[in-house]
């Protein structure tokens, strides 16, 4: 029972910006229904997830072909902004029309993301240790999706809705310098 049976070392510097992700996303999924209510947008937050899954669906065989063609940077770094623009838009949505465009940046920059990141999360990893390069990747990125209602819940009366989805796009952003010094630099050096 070591530690390196459950988690892979390689893994971790990635998994880390899956987790910051999951945890700054997780309000959306906690909490849209309340802020859509307070904003009075119901009708356009009951299709948000379905144009964001779709923007998703849509980008990622193009975000794939680009990652195997010009590397994880090439993809990562406009991933992640374009996910903290999203949130951004997200957190001062006061139509319809841009609560759902939010929805499609966020799926574009989020969905491209976690798909490169797990691949990336691979990267260099005896095919003997898949299972827990996967693992540590999805551990990571779980604690940050289960515990981000729970946290930033207790700053909803503090800061709002949008003030918490405005400091969560600004945790988006941060994750840009965070992944070129974790993970990026080394992926251009490779």
């Amino acid at each position: 029972l070591r530690l390196s049976g459950f988690f892979e070392s390689k893994a971790v510097p990635i998994s880390i910006i899956a987790g910051v992700i999951g945890f700054s996303s997780s309000v959306v999924i906690a909490f849209i229904s309340l802020y859509a209510k307070e904003i009075h947008l119901e009708q356009a937050a009951g299709l948000y997830f379905v144009v964001n899954a779709l923007a998703s669906l849509i980008s990622r065989p193009v975000s794939g072909r680009l990652f195997d063609l010009r590397g994880a940077n090439f993809v990562i770094y406009p991933s992640l902004a374009l996910y903290a623009a999203g949130m951004l838009l997200f957190s001062q949505a006061g139509s319809g029309t841009i609560l759902l465009l939010a929805g499609a940046a966020i799926g574009v920059g989020y969905g491209n993301f976690m798909s490169c990141a797990q691949a990336l999360s691979l990267k260099g990893i005896s095919p003997s240790r898949f299972g827990v390069a996967t693992s540590t990747y999805y551990v990571f990125l779980d604690f940050g999706i289960g515990i981000g209602p729970y946290l930033l819940g207790g700053l909803v009366p503090l800061a709002g809705y949008r003030g918490v989805y405005l400091l969560m796009a600004a945790l988006g952003l941060a994750t840009i310098p965070l992944y070129y010094f974790l993970v990026g630099k080394k992926t251009m050096v490779q």
